[in-house]
């Protein structure tokens, strides 16, 4: 019977590292590009890339002859901040699972809840204003042609992926089989 506490102990400080992790994944994503320009440079046959970060000023961007108007980046950080409150909640209740022994299934639901409905919150968000850059299809269909984009820079990728870690390995505690 003790080996089998010893092993269900090793899985809930595994979780519980889990989620510090997406707790760090999403607190860098913050802080890395959310949207990407892109241009082709036909002189190095490469691509160069701009990054507009989540705590710029969208208002009025210009990338060369093309000018980013009215976007709200607002969506995303209260997407963020979604995030990163269901992952404290989730670090709050590991401690008290893991070291103090205390088992609060209420509070690990809407940690869980809040995290990953958070971490599709800045998905979603990441591509819509990675979209919105464009303006209308005409826009978009002339820079198609001339190789230049807009897409979901790394930021919401790792703001997603820690959003989705964190509060899956938050919740599956909450399973019978991790008991």
């Amino acid at each position: 019977m003790a080996k089998k506490s010893k092993s269900k102990n090793l899985i809930n400080y595994i979780f519980f590292g889990a989620v510090l992790v997406g707790l760090v994944l999403v607190v860098v994503g913050m802080f890395v590009g959310q949207v990407v320009f892109k241009t082709y440079n036909i002189l190095n046959d490469s691509y160069d890339a701009k990054n507009l970060m989540l705590f710029d000023e969208w208002g009025d961007k210009s990338f060369g002859a093309i000018k980013v108007e009215g976007i709200s980046n607002v969506f995303s950080i209260v997407s963020f901040v979604i995030t990163l409150v269901g992952l404290a909640v989730l670090a709050v209740d590991g401690i008290l699972h893991c070291f103090l022994g205390k088992n609060m299934k209420i509070v690990r639901i809407i940690g869980a809840a809040l995290t990953v409905v958070g971490a599709i919150l800045i998905l979603v968000s990441g591509l819509v204003m990675a979209n919105q850059c464009y303006g209308d299809d005409s826009i978009k269909e002339a820079m198609k042609k001339v190789k230049m984009s807009f897409s979901a820079g790394a930021g919401v990728w790792l703001g997603f992926a820690g959003g989705l870690v964190g509060g899956i390995c938050g919740g599956l505690p909450l399973l019978k089989a991790f008991k």
